[in-house]
C-alpha cells in the first residue's frame, strides 16, 4: 500500500528521532518514557515508595519508568482504553477513564501518592474541535486527581498551550502548593503539549 505524504514525513522525523532511537536500544514502548524522566530528574515527582496511577497508560512507556524508579512493595495502577502489554509489578485496569470515574468501586479515594497523565484526544484535524477535545482529557485528569490523591501528592498532566490554559493555572494552583508548567527537551519542538507540575496537594476541598 502507498504512503500518504503525511505518513512519509511522519516515518522520516521518526526516523531522525534520537529519542525514538533511544527508547528502542533501552526497551521503552514509547518515546514518551524520556519526558517522565526528564520531569521527575528536575521535579521530584515520584520515589521509591510513591503509589502511582498512570492514565491513558498504554502502550507503557511511563508505566515501565515507574517501575525502574520505585521498590517492589507498591504495584502501580495503569489506567486505559487501549489494551496494553502486561508490565512487571503493575495492574492494568482495561476502562474508559470517564466511565471509571462513574463507576469505580475498586481503588480507594484519597489514597494515591502521585497520579500521572500522558492522555491526548486524537486529532480531527480542526483546531477548534481539537482544543475543545484537548480540555475534555485534561479535566478529566483532574477530576482523577482530586478524588484519588492523598494529601500533599502530586499531579502531573499533559495539556495544551491555549487560551483556557491562564483559568487552569489559576484553578488548580488553589489546590496545590507548587504549581509549574514545563516543556521537557525530549518534547517535540513543534508540538504545544505541555506538562503541568503540581505538588502538595491539599484535599480539604472534597468534590
Amino acid at each position: 500500500m502507498k504512503r500518504t505524504n503525511s505518513q512519509n514525513i511522519w516515518l522520516k522525523r521518526q526516523n531522525k528521532d534520537i529519542f525514538v532511537k533511544l527508547s528502542k536500544a533501552k526497551g521503552y514502548r514509547s518515546r514518551a518514557a524520556y519526558k517522565l524522566i526528564e520531569i521527575n530528574k528536575k521535579f521530584k515527582i515520584i520515589n521509591q515508595n510513591s503509589k502511582v496511577v498512570d492514565l491513558g497508560a498504554s502502550p507503557g512507556g511511563w508505566t515501565q519508568v515507574v517501575v525502574e524508579l520505585q521498590n517492589k512493595k507498591n504495584q502501580i495502577i495503569a489506567i486505559d482504553k487501549k489494551k496494553m502489554e502486561p508490565v512487571d509489578n503493575c495492574k492494568f485496569i482495561y476502562n474508559d477513564i470517564s466511565d471509571f470515574l462513574k463507576h469505580d468501586e475498586v481503588l480507594e479515594r484519597n489514597y494515591f501518592d502521585v497520579i500521572l497523565s500522558d492522555m491526548a484526544p486524537n486529532s480531527s484535524g480542526h483546531r477548534f474541535t481539537d482544543q475543545a477535545n484537548a480540555e475534555k482529557v485534561y479535566y478529566l485528569a483532574q477530576s482523577f486527581a482530586f478524588k484519588y490523591l492523598a494529601k500533599n501528592g502530586n499531579f502531573v498532566c499533559k495539556f495544551f498551550r491555549n487560551s483556557s490554559e491562564k483559568t487552569i493555572l489559576q484553578n488548580i494552583k488553589k489546590r496545590f502548593s507548587f504549581v509549574k508548567t514545563f516543556k521537557p527537551n525530549s518534547s517535540r519542538k513543534d508540538s504545544k503539549e505541555i506538562y503541568l507540575i503540581a505538588i502538595g496537594f491539599n484535599n480539604l476541598h472534597k468534590d
